[in-house]
């Protein structure tokens, strides 16, 4: 057992869980980079944070439990379970470029997401078109099949609600952690049990990293005010997605 690489991956899951709990999305976006860089293949790195975030959102969505409602988000969390296998599948078929192509293509998708979350969030309002949830809910299977980033979609969506700040963060917690259970098994089905299983037990031996990162987010997201929050981890997994994308050529 290599204790070092444990350490490294405790390390990107603990500030993965902060993120995710003090603002309700964006384990993936930060941690699928960095794991890459680490040296982890595609599948190994989502692997790895599918089983780290499932235990955050389990974590926090109990700490918020009362914030979620599940009658309104289940007609858009069954059309995500209908497009996360053909996420699943753009995984597999990324799996036959090199890593810095994967890296980069990765890296893209997190630039566009970001640029979207910015640029393209709908006016808010008391009643939004459930259109727009069934659109979310598409896309966010999608990019949870692909590499687990499926939370951007959610949050253009969930801010055109006025919703307090509990029920903004628990929501796509809540949508996303219904989806993991289908992505195992679509995981399981399409790359085997010989690639996967050597970072699942990595990941659960980061759940002490994963508890501490939720308790610190949790607090954190309870407390920082959410536009300087969404600017702090804009600029960050801006910088994330640039090194994604521009590295390989400096390598």
């Amino acid at each position: 057992m290599d204790i070092i690489e444990i350490v490294k991956i405790g390390i990107v899951l603990t500030a993965g869980s902060i993120i995710q709990s003090s603002s309700g999305f964006g384990f993936g976006l930060f941690a699928i980079p960095l794991l890459l860089f680490l040296g982890f293949s595609l599948p190994a790195a989502v692997m790895i944070v599918v089983i780290g975030s499932a235990i955050q959102k389990i974590f926090a969505v109990i700490a918020l439990w009362k914030a979620v409602n599940w009658k309104e988000l289940s007609p858009f969390m069954m059309v995500g379970l209908l497009s996360l296998p053909l996420g699943v599948y753009f995984m597999y078929s990324l799996t036959f470029l090199d890593q810095s192509s994967v890296k980069q293509v990765i890296g893209f998708c997190v630039f566009v997401l970001l640029i979207l979350q910015w640029k393209g969030r709908l006016r808010t309002g008391e009643h939004i078109h459930r259109f727009w949830g069934y659109l979310a809910g598409f896309f966010s299977g999608f990019f949870n099949g692909l590499a687990n980033i499926g939370g951007p979609p959610l949050v253009l969506w969930i801010l055109a609600h006025r919703w307090s700040n509990e029920k903004m963060r628990v929501t796509p917690l809540a949508f996303s952690l219904i989806f993991v259970p289908f992505q195992l098994l679509f995981m399981f089905l399409v790359f085997g049990s010989a690639v996967l299983v050597d970072p699942v037990w990595k990941a659960a031996l980061s759940i002490p990293f994963i508890f501490a990162g939720t308790r610190i987010g949790l607090k954190i997201g309870g407390k920082i005010s959410k536009e300087y929050l969404r600017i702090y981890m804009g600029v960050l997994l801006f910088l994330i997605a640039l090194v994604s994308m521009i590295g390989p050529f400096f390598s």
